[in-house]
Order: C-alpha cells, then structure tokens, then sequence
C-alpha cells in the first residue's frame, strides 16, 4: 500500500523526465465507482490515503489520483504527455461530469508574479470567430528566454493587435528557501510539468492554481440565477409580510469585447455547434443585431440563457449550475476571438484577471 507520503518517490520531479500533472473537474457523489468507470474493473487500486488512488491506463501508463479537493483532481504521471493528455481528453469529451480546469489567459500570465518566466506561447486561432478584415486572426508565439512573458505585454500595448494575445502556455523558475528550485510548465486546460529538487513544491503550486481557479468557478456560480425562500428574517427586511413567497437572486455575468462581432449569425453557429473546446449546443433566435439562446452546455446537460449584441454578450446561469460552463467559455474565447474581453463585474473581473496588486 502506498500513503501520500510515497508521491515523492512515485511521482519523482528530480528524474530524467517532468512530473506531470492534469487537472478535471470531476462531479461526481461515488469517487470509487467513477474511478472504475473510466480504467475499467481490476485498473483502480486505493492506497492508505483515502483521497488517494492508482490508476493504469492500458494506453497512457500509471496516474495516481489525487481527490483532496472534491471537484478539481490531480491525475499525477510521469508517462508520456500525449498519450496521458490523450487518454484523459477521451474521458473528458465522452462524459457529462468531467471537464478540464480552464484557466483564463492572466491565470497563466500572473501563474506566480515573483518568479521568472522562461518560456511563453501563444497559439490564437480565429479563422472561425473573427472577420477577414480584422488586423490579427491569427498568433501563434513562442519565446524562451528570461522574462519571456515581456514581448507578448508589448504586442498587448498595440491597440490592433492586443485582442490576439491571450496567454496558452508558460514555463516559469520558482524557488523556496525549504524546498529548493522548481522549474514549472503550465498549459491554459490544467496541464503542469515540472522538474525540480521535492514533490511538495510541485504539488503545491499545482493546488495554488487550482485554488485560485476555484474562486473565480465559485464566484461565477454566487450570481447564477435563483428564488430564495423568503424566512421572517428576509420578509422584513424586505417589508414583506408574507413569509411563504421567495425572492429572486443572480445576476448575468457581463462580458464586453475589445472587438465587434463582424458576422453574429456565423458567430453563433460556431459557437453553438456543440462542438469542442466550448461544448454548447442551442438553436439561436436572432433580432437586428442581437442573439437569443437557451443552449445546452455539454459538460453537464444543463441549460445556460446567452444573449449577443455588436460587442457583448450576457450569461444566464441557472441554479445549481456549474461555473466552469463559463470559465471554459472564457478561456476559449480568449483565444479564439478576443483575448482582451473583460467581465462587467468587478469581483469577476478581479478573480479572471488575478493582476497583481501594486506595492
């Protein structure tokens, strides 16, 4: 049997070859029984920790998974990259209760303020999202060296061409005066790989990223849109005399684009083809220059209401929703169609955009 404190030597950063580390948001009630429904019977052994389980995967190797936190899990490896982001991708794309952590372009661009970057890329793709005419429909960037992360700032000070920039990748130096060097690779979809002197570093950072992702999931989901039970406390407050009714809570979640929309019904159909990255399905009724849908998000089968204007869109978010639909729709928007989009509210702005605060 092997305990939490085995990962080191299971899990080894200082090897010939990075430590890898996926992250999916898994929703599930029985961690045991889907473990089993995606390796198969016989491929999940649990370990002395019980967070803590070996998985192998016939065509991706061995992964050890980590459900400390009960939605976002760490699939540890040290297999090959692609044939373990293959095999989870599978998974991903096949179920309803599993999707990757989406990280918006400043999570990567602000991964760890104080450290130095090394490696930076960009890879925006907007053949389908933006028009002809625009300056930049595509950029596809990648730079090592130190501080690597400065040329794409510079391309984001060009007012023609900062809606292209959106931060895919980054490769960072981090040190620990306990815990010694580490050298960090992170992607946009929750990929790490690292190389470094202790495990802990590395496990460590992974779950500062997951923590702050979980913030801006969580903060999402506070504005979705519900009826309150109305308790005595509320009705007076309200000056209400009746008890038995509810009141209506949420918000939509405002994002505002740095660049028009050149085509909306062209717009729409791509995004609501049900196809991956934004896994939306819907059938939109346009108006003038606006667009209406009650889609589906595929990730979990729910309804989510979206509307479009010129150079906006609106979110509505039902009840016991899930916040990654909109992270996800964030993230892939920033690299298809306008990598400088912000949210109209404020604490939604502040946990995507995670700028540092001046000292």
């Amino acid at each position: 049997m092997t305990s939490r404190s085995d990962l080191s030597t299971r899990v080894p950063v200082d090897g010939n070859v990075p430590a890898k580390a996926f992250v999916l948001e898994v929703h599930t009630d029985d961690p045991d029984a889907y473990l089993t429904e995606i390796a198969g019977r016989g491929n999940v052994q649990d370990t002395d920790d019980a967070f803590l389980s070996r998985v192998f995967a016939p065509s991706a190797g061995e992964f050890w998974v980590d459900r400390l936190q009960p939605r976002f899990w760490v699939f540890h490896t040290t297999g090959a990259s692609i044939p373990a982001a293959a095999w989870l991708r599978d998974r991903v794309e096949s179920r309803r209760d599993t999707d990757w952590m989406w990280l918006p372009s400043a999570h990567l661009r602000y991964i760890a303020p104080d450290a130095l970057s090394r490696r930076v890329g960009t890879r925006f793709d907007g053949k389908r999202l933006v028009g002809s005419e625009a300056a930049a429909r595509d950029l596809k960037v990648q730079l090592s060296g130190s501080h690597a992360e400065r040329l794409l700032d510079k391309i984001t000070d060009l007012p023609d061409y900062r809606s292209a920039v959106s931060f895919s990748n980054i490769e960072v130096d981090l040190s620990d005066p306990d815990l010694g060097p580490l050298r960090e690779s992170v992607r946009r979809w929750g990929a790490f790989a690292a190389h470094g002197e202790q495990f802990t570093h590395h496990a460590q950072f992974v779950q500062t990223v997951i923590s702050r992702y979980a913030r801006l999931v969580e903060s999402i989901e506070m504005l979705s849109l519900r009826f309150d039970p109305l308790n005595e406390a509320n009705a007076v407050m309200l000056q209400d005399t009746d008890t038995s009714g509810a009141s209506f809570a949420g918000m939509p979640i405002g994002i505002r684009f740095s660049r028009p929309i050149p085509d909306l019904p062209a717009f729409c159909d791509e995004l609501f083809s049900s196809r991956a990255p934004f896994r939306l399905w819907g059938q939109p009724a346009l108006t003038g220059d606006e667009a209406l849908v009650e889609a589906v998000d595929l990730h979990v089968g729910q309804r989510i209401g979206i509307e479009l204007g010129h150079d906006w869109m609106r979110v509505y978010l039902h009840a016991g929703s899930c916040g990654n639909t909109v992270a996800r729709l964030i993230s892939n928007l920033q690299t298809r169609f306008d990598g400088a989009l912000a949210l109209t509210h404020p604490d939604l702005q502040a946990a995507a955009g995670l700028k540092p605060v001046p000292s």
